[in-house]
């Protein structure tokens, strides 16, 4: 590309640019160009361990595919890049290895990205020829302890047994202690849920834990992109043709500026200078917000907000209702930068449990079939006597006009009986 400018007294200056970037092209029409380009190949990163704690000491061993080359170290922490490191791989070995910290920041994971660059021999038969570029590139995804964050949250009741009656009161003390060292932790904040677990069966719900929410896994933020595989990668016959053009090429603008300087002493600067700008596009997601999602009906007690004492421990007085079911308690307690969650179940019944099958409608005329289970829950066996009363409808039995009706029946221990089947 050349261009030519005159002045107002038409004297002539001249230039030009021999390279430039034409975007665009499909890979289909790369392959029919029959050219070749600098391949990317792959590093190998092997660390010594698949999760870390704060403060510990992390080995990675990289396989090279060439040697000798200079590499880099990267370290993606949700888009932030701390400082970069420095290798090298020796000529005629293959790997090496690079050592350091973890950063209780990088909690509950980070990425590492390694590059190398160095050239290796290329594939032909004339000897003492250059070598040719080589570009490799890997990365790694390494895990990092939340157990820092995380604290131990102990459900218990006061009562031995775990099974209640009916507006019974219940008497729940709940510990939180650090994971690490099991010290107790004063002042946690503490929320305690009571739900019944046959509405929560219903979907399938469940808490999860704080930490999951607060210190969810990172993605990787660093798109990196390389201009090297975009390189023409030229054979020997290609090499020594483009140096006799450079060459010619030389020689003309040599003589170019020896024009210009003969013409225009003064401009010179002004016409042989050029430059150009380009500006880039920042990341604009907005930061993802978390949806908290919460459904707090039918609840048998919800304490949104407790605190511990300097034990760690503090104390709930609950009166159950008058449902028979199984309650699922939860904990979740948090601590400046700390969560914890804990878990219970226990049961609410009675010693003998009567299940009636009956009809949901019944219209004038209709005949139904009725029966109840009976359900000893206990240890020991009872003699139960069972019986049946009727209003607006009539008992079709031996006997006629008869508005009631019963059984006798000796319920071994754990055990369920159908009984009192008859006809309305």
């Amino acid at each position: 590309m050349s261009y030519s400018v005159k002045d107002e007294q038409g004297r002539l200056a001249m230039s030009f640019y021999d390279n430039f970037y034409v975007s665009g092209g499909h890979e289909k029409e790369i392959e029919t160009q029959k050219v070749d380009y600098i391949p990317t190949e792959t590093i190998t990163i092997v660390p010594n361990a698949k999760n870390y704690q704060p403060d510990d000491t992390c080995e990675l061993l990289i396989l090279a595919p060439f040697s000798p080359a200079n590499g880099l170290v990267i370290f993606d922490c949700e888009g932030q890049v701390s400082q970069p490191i420095q290798f090298q791989i020796e000529s005629g070995k293959n790997s090496t290895t690079v050592e350091f910290k973890i950063s209780k920041d990088w909690i509950p994971n980070f990425k590492i990205h390694a590059e190398l660059t160095g050239s290796i021999p290329r594939e032909t038969e004339v000897t003492d020829s250059p070598h040719r570029p080589a570009i490799a590139t890997g990365s790694v995804t390494l895990e990092v302890s939340r157990d820092v964050y995380k604290l131990n949250v102990l459900i218990n009741t006061k009562e031995t047994n775990k099974t209640y009656t009916p507006s019974s009161i219940i008497h729940i003390d709940v510990d939180v202690t650090q994971y690490l060292d099991n010290l107790p932790v004063d002042k946690a904040e503490i929320c305690l849920i009571v739900v019944d677990e046959a509405v929560l069966s219903l979907t399938g719900h469940k808490l999860d834990s704080p930490l999951d929410i607060f210190y969810p896994n990172r993605s990787a933020n660093i798109a990196q992109y390389h201009d090297r595989n975009h390189c023409l990668l030229f054979n020997m016959q290609d090499i020594e043709k483009f140096k006799k053009d450079m060459q010619q090429r030389q020689s003309s603008f040599d003589q170019i500026e020896l024009c210009c300087e003969r013409s225009m002493p003064k401009y010179m600067s002004m016409a042989c200078s050029a430059g150009a700008g380009y500006g880039g596009f920042g990341d604009s997601n907005a930061e993802q917000k978390i949806a908290v999602r919460s459904n707090f009906n039918p609840l048998a007690c919800w304490i949104p907000s407790s605190m511990t004492n300097s034990s760690g421990c503090v104390s709930f007085e609950i009166k159950l209702p008058d449902n028979l079911t199984r309650y699922r308690v939860w904990a979740l307690a948090t601590n400046d930068k700390q969560y914890g969650l804990g878990e219970m179940s226990f049961t609410v019944q009675l010693p003998i449990m009567i299940r009636p099958s009956l009809p949901r409608f019944l219209n004038y005329g209709d005949t139904a079939h009725i029966s109840v289970i009976l359900q000893n829950q206990t240890d020991l066996s009872f003699l139960l006597h069972a019986g049946l009363r009727a209003t607006n409808a009539k008992l079709l039995t031996s006997q006629t006009n008869q508005q009631a009706l019963g059984y006798s029946i000796v319920l071994q221990p754990s055990k369920r009986a159908a009984h009192i089947s008859v006809i309305l």
